[in-house]
């Protein structure tokens, strides 16, 4: 009976229930899955545009962020991506295309924003579109008095979405200022200090830096300071603020209550700062203090040194770096490059004997070529020509390619008149100078002008003629070159081309006419 009843079944065409249930899942699954693979196939698309924006493929981009859509048209990341890809290519085309890409760019975001309202980066890219539009459309739309875009609004529902993001109000910033709007400026540089106090080591260096941009700035600082946001690096800038306006003492008290604010340890380099801040503002005992801590920790002491020898000079404190290094050296193990510095102290106070006593000494336990060009500027400030040739020779035999000791060597040779001789240093001179100079090429052309070589003097000058084709000196000198070789003619040719440069040059006119009297 039952073989009877599945026969008739088939017979009828209707499927029995084992073979039913199968169907109807495989059919749900494949219902249920199918914005599943959907979502898939967009998620592929949105995948390969962003490595084609990334290298630079923007047309690629744009498709595949549309093939994109097409299966997924309510994904506010791909409408952001697109809107991305559109405002890139705005960039690379001319003015009027430009536009139309950025009003494609600025729907691309408008839909994102749309789909997501509380997505700040959405509105941001939105922001940045109506911007562009609101810049190119008057040189566009010349004749319209009204321009329909306003990014305004766009910036302050970004910044409202998100009101710690220093990027959002920095474009706020430069776009406020793009359009005068001073007032509106100030406050947002000022909320924009106070949540990020490091940021006005960047903001002095836009062009909207002002005196009273430099004011807001000081609002968000000490704003900063008093809610305790950031308190370190607020002290830090305020301190470097008020260094910029030579208020020594503030900067000092603010730079210290930065190092008290400091979690980790302090560095040598906080030190030093402090210490230069100190020497500033005349504080010396105290700014020596801060040297010698800040040397004392330093891993690089004789590079820090060097640099607090200029320091030093800078605020003529010739005799308190003296003192300065003598203690260091009493203190800690250095090298011949710290005494040489200390010499150089020495010398700058004029105590020649004293600086001569360390430099020799430092020789007698391993001769350098830096101890003996010290030595020859000492006897040079003395007059001594001969100390000076022996001690600056012995400098070019121990360093032989510095030209700097080459020339101070040809310039003491050349007073001496040992003219050949002073001739062969300019030009290694010359040789080992790390750029060509026209002033080593000068040099040399004085000394074959003293050995009555005027061809070669005429070359040397010619030389620096190209290395300096405006020093109208150099044309003078070859004039006068040439004259001593007969040739008035080209003499009057390199002096018209000197007036060229130096037309009120009494010499050069005088100069001028009296070889045309030659000549006529």
């Amino acid at each position: 009976m039952a073989r009877a009843n599945s026969a008739d079944s088939r017979a009828h065409g209707v499927l029995p229930v084992r073979y039913l249930v199968p169907t109807l899942v495989s059919i749900i699954f494949l219902m249920a899955s199918y914005p599943l693979c959907l979502r898939l196939i967009s998620q592929i698309y949105y995948l390969r545009a962003t490595n084609c924006l990334r290298d630079g493929f923007l047309d690629l981009a744009v498709k595949d962020l549309k093939k994109a859509l097409d299966k997924q048209a309510n994904d506010p990341s791909i409408w952001k991506r697109l809107g991305k890809a559109y405002h890139n290519l705005a960039g690379q085309k001319p003015v009027d295309e430009s536009f139309q890409f950025s009003k494609k760019a600025k729907d691309a975001y408008l839909r994102a924003r749309n789909l997501n309202p509380l997505d700040a980066q959405a509105l941001y890219g939105l922001a940045s579109e109506e911007a562009r539009l609101e810049q190119i459309y008057p040189y566009l739309y010349f004749r319209e008095k009204d321009n329909p875009y306003n990014a305004l609004p766009y910036f302050q529902e970004a910044i409202r979405l998100r009101p710690n993001c220093t990027l959002y109000y920095y474009a706020l910033a430069r776009y406020l200022h793009r359009y005068n709007k001073t007032q509106e400026l100030l406050k947002v540089i000022s909320n924009l200090v106070h949540i990020y106090p490091s940021v006005y080591s960047h903001i002095k260096k836009e062009a909207f830096w002002s005196p009273e941009v430099k004011e807001a700035v000081k609002r968000g600082l000490k704003q900063a300071i008093d809610d305790e946001i950031n308190i370190q690096n607020a002290h830090i800038a305020m301190s470097s603020l008020l260094a910029g306006e030579s208020d020594w003492a503030g900067a000092v008290s603010h730079y210290q209550k930065s190092l008290d604010c400091q979690s980790t340890e302090i560095h040598s380099g906080n030190y030093l700062h402090l210490g230069r801040l100190y020497l500033e503002n005349g504080q010396l005992g105290e700014a020596e203090k801060c040297f010698l801590k800040g040397i004392s920790i330093s891993e690089t002491r004789e590079k820090d040194l060097e640099g607090l020898f200029g320091i030093y000079k800078r605020n003529a404190c010739l005799e308190e770096l003296c003192r300065f290094y003598h203690r260091v050296i009493r203190r800690f193990e250095l090298s011949s490059r710290t005494y040489i510095l200390l010499a150089r102290s020495l010398i700058d106070l004029k105590r020649y004997n004293q600086a001569r006593q360390i430099l020799r000494e430092l020789n007698q336990k391993g001769p350098t070529a830096e101890a003996y060009y010290w030595l020859s500027r000492i006897a040079k400030e003395e007059k001594d020509w001969d100390s000076m040739e022996l001690s600056i020779q012995r400098a070019t035999v121990l360093d032989k390619e510095n030209s700097q000791y080459h020339l101070l060597f040809s310039q003491v040779l050349k007073r001496l008149k040992k003219m050949d001789r002073a001739e062969k240093e300019a030009g290694l001179a010359i040789k080992y100078s790390s750029k060509p100079s026209p002033w080593l090429y000068n040099h040399r052309a004085w000394v074959r002008w003293g050995k009555k070589d005027y061809q070669g003097s005429t070359q040397d000058w010619q030389r620096a003629i190209e290395l300096r084709p405006d020093n109208a000196y150099f044309y003078a000198q070859v004039a006068e070159a040439y004259k001593r070789l007969g040739d008035i003619s080209l003499a009057i040719d390199f002096y018209q081309k000197a007036l060229k440069f130096e037309p009120e040059n009494m010499r050069y006119k005088k100069r001028y006419l009296n070889l045309q009297v030659l000549v006529y």
